[in-house]
């Protein structure tokens, strides 16, 4: 089998309608709930082109896709949620991530799926479009990105430190627990929201089948 899995994401460019993890689509990119999500709310954002890119391959040449990217999740960054790329990610195929930052989730099991999403090994979607514009890429140290991951546990709203990843998930629960309000639906609101702002639908630019109940009639 090889590492045939870190081409998984290819599976989503073509026909999401058809797919029930597809939460949302348009012609340039599609959204799909986490396949083993680390948070209440955890999704992806994936080109429809095959890009087999890590952030660091990142130049001006796809300041486009991410400023069409930036602007279908501006509607929602008021949300306690956190938007951007690992550093070095396990899959090819060009993905950002939208998580909610309670990283409530029995998936989320190590120091390294902590530190991935809670250090700075978490490169922010604004953070990589503000150094492409400035330094018309986004450089990369692999080796000095992935010691971040092996680095303490600590707490990403207290700095409380832990030893362990159960004390640190029993923490979060009982001081920094989820917010109610955190929900898929609400989230997908204010993408058709952002949306909307942009430009008329078109045929492709709909939620899924999945949560085809959001969409107006005037839209579906």
């Amino acid at each position: 089998m090889g590492d045939s899995w870190k081409d998984g994401l290819l599976v989503y460019l073509t026909r999401p309608e058809d797919r029930n993890d597809v939460v949302y689509y348009d012609d340039k990119i599609v959204v799909a709930l986490d396949k083993y999500p680390k948070a209440t709310l955890h999704l992806l954002v994936i080109p429809r082109e095959i890009l087999p890119l890590g952030v660091g391959d990142l130049g001006e040449e796809h300041l486009p896709l991410l400023h069409h990217i930036a602007s279908l999740v501006a509607s929602v960054s008021s949300l306690p949620l956190r938007i951007g790329f690992h550093a070095v990610p396990s899959m090819r195929q060009l993905h950002l991530h939208i998580i909610s930052d309670d990283f409530s989730s029995p998936t989320l099991k190590n120091k390294k799926h902590w530190n991935s999403f809670t250090s700075s090994f978490f490169k922010s979607l604004d953070s990589v479009i503000e150094a492409i514009e400035s330094k018309r890429r986004f450089n990369v140290d692999a080796e000095y990105e992935e010691e971040k991951l092996s680095g303490k546990l600590v707490c990403h709203k207290c700095s409380e430190a832990f030893a362990q990843i159960p004390k640190l998930k029993q923490h979060l629960a009982s001081v920094h627990p989820a917010s109610p309000d955190m929900t898929l639906d609400s989230v997908l609101a204010c993408l058709k929201t952002s949306k909307k702002r942009q430009a008329p639908a078109s045929p492709e630019d709909v939620p899924s089948k999945r949560h085809a109940s959001l969409a107006d009639p005037k839209e579906s």
